[in-house]
């Protein structure tokens, strides 16, 4: 007798065939509902009576499944998500089942400082090639490799051999255009949106750095070169985020956005293979030390000196990708809430004001290295910004290595996903006085507080790009701060140095998160009058 017939015998399984016979589509959906309500009564009391980390604080949802946390994700919510639970359920919380968010300071640098503490599966999203990239190497070995790579031609050293680069595309490019828009104004004053010039700007300088050229789109009118960086980042964030929901459904979500993504891809491709060809060229005649200077090239010839390993076409590939969107939407972002702070500041903006136009002439342009030597309040001014509103205040995830982990008293066995908090570690009322406030002289009170902005990331795995970053926004700010006044437009009341929120300090604008924190209503909001500096 064969094992199919001896099972159709089989009184239990008879018995359930006559009720799959018999039963209604009322009793199926009743069974999927059971079904599901036992699934997670089950979870539930296994994260309140057995789960290892069932001492930690939490709200019911976060001990039964992962699908709050990954919802708010993709709306958006991030950084609030973790505010929202750190008011509730203190410096250490459950965000799902298997994870837990550190919020205090302390603990999330000795966390990240732990050199056997990796990065969780959760950075998939952001391989948008489907390689490993400096950002998302969950094992820190294969990280050091690339880091051995990339590190020496993110030093000043290098970085300012691009420095014609960097500053024509950034702040000449700004001013030109703010100054032809004076030109042509009547009274002296122009109405511009600083949020998406400095998208376009800091655009302009990470495309010509990887790509050897300038986009074509970037040629457009502004407000149109604007959309299509915009739609393109946008696309490359929510396409990350997506990826926490089932493969099919994301590809039917994202298909209007695709071609976003592959313009970028293709310009990668074709950069490649021109620059590649070039080289080859180049070294046939014996003139190699004519290769362009910027970060394709430094991708192409990027070498471990321990192990000699250079990187795949794919991997540069990779690399590109994840360097059009870090060195764009997060710079850029944060030179504009730095702006939008010090316009509800008056007094701050005054200073800042102060000190660059005191240290140099009108018609001198402020490299790099100056602002390094003579600008400390706008440099604290950037800092400050940075913690108040961190662009990349998420909940950063990491994997406690073997032997676990004690963090405020609460044992993390290995494997536990810690969710570093950065939103609310800036905030923390604890190590900030004041945190609600934007106070740049904190920063210049005590430098060692540099070391607690975690926007950069920690310890072995600090993001390589923060130098090209900091080149980019302190160069701007101190020009247009040299150059321009500026204030809010009278239409704008519901912001602005008088309108306070619940601390008792200025409303800071509407933000959402994918990868950076930007505003909601940026086309409403980071409108701004400028006129020429009066010294």
């Amino acid at each position: 007798m064969s094992l199919v017939t001896r099972l159709s015998q089989h009184p239990l399984l008879g018995m359930l065939w006559e009720i799959a016979q018999t039963a209604s589509w009322r009793h199926y959906a009743l069974a999927v509902v059971g079904a599901l309500a036992a699934f997670y009564m089950y979870r539930l009391v296994y994260g309140l009576f057995y789960s290892p980390l069932r001492g930690v604080p939490g709200s019911l949802l976060s001990r039964v499944t992962h699908k709050r946390t990954e919802l708010l994700t993709i709306a958006g919510q991030m950084a609030h998500l973790g505010r929202w639970d750190h008011e509730k359920y203190g410096d250490i919380f459950m965000t799902t089942p298997s994870s837990v968010a550190i919020c205090d300071p302390a603990d999330i640098r000795a966390f990240m400082g732990n050199s056997a503490v990796c990065k969780a599966d959760y950075y998939r999203i952001l391989e948008f090639t489907e390689i490993e990239t400096t950002v998302t190497f969950r094992e820190n070995e294969h990280a050091s490799v690339r880091h051995r790579q990339v590190g020496p031609y993110f030093r000043p050293t290098h970085l300012a051999k691009m420095e014609k680069t960097i500053m024509g595309l950034g702040i000449e490019t700004i001013k030109g255009k703010w100054d032809a828009l004076l030109d042509e104004s009547a009274d002296g004053t122009a109405e511009v949106n600083y949020c998406n010039d400095f998208l376009i700007s800091a655009f302009g300088i990470i495309s010509t750095l990887v790509y050897g050229k300038r986009v074509k789109e970037l040629s457009k009118s502004d407000a149109a070169t604007a959309q299509w960086i915009d739609m393109t980042m946008m696309y490359l964030s929510v396409r990350a985020m997506f990826l926490l929901l089932p493969r099919a459904l994301v590809l039917l979500l994202l298909r209007p956005w695709e071609h976003y993504y592959y313009t970028l891809s293709n310009y990668i491709d074709e950069a490649i293979t021109s620059r590649t060809a070039l080289v080859a060229k180049l070294a046939d005649a014996g003139r190699l030390d004519e290769k362009p200077v910027d970060m394709l090239q430094a991708l192409l010839d990027a070498e471990d000196p321990e192990t000699k390993a250079r990187m795949t076409r794919e991997q540069v590939h990779g690399e590109c990708m994840l360097m059009m969107h870090a060195g764009s939407d997060t710079t850029s972002h944060t030179i504009a809430w730095t702006v939008h702070l010090l316009t509800l500041y008056p007094e701050h903006l005054r200073r800042a004001t102060a000190e660059v136009r005191a240290a140099f002439a009108p018609d001198h342009v402020i490299t790099y290295k100056e602002c390094r030597a003579h600008l400390p309040f706008i440099e604290a001014c950037i800092f400050e910004s940075l913690r108040l509103v961190p662009v990349t205040g998420g909940l950063l995830p990491r994997v406690v290595p073997p032997g676990g982990l004690v963090i405020k008293g609460h044992y993390l066995p290995q494997g536990t996903v810690v969710f570093v908090n950065t939103a609310v570690a800036n905030h923390h009322p604890t190590f900030w006085d004041n945190p609600h406030e934007f106070d740049p002289t904190r920063f210049l009170a005590n430098r060692d507080l540099q070391h607690y902005i975690l926007t950069f990331s920690h310890g072995k795995r600090m993001c390589p790009g923060k130098n090209l970053a900091w080149w980019e926004m302190l160069t701007i700010m101190a020009n247009i701060l040299k150059d321009y006044d500026f204030k809010i437009p009278d239409d704008l009341t519901h912001l602005g140095p008088h309108v306070l929120n619940k601390h008792g300090f200025p409303q800071i604008m509407k933000s959402k998160q994918y990868i950076a924190v930007k505003p909601v209503d940026a086309e409403r909001d980071c409108r701004l009058i400028i006129s020429r500096a009066q010294n």
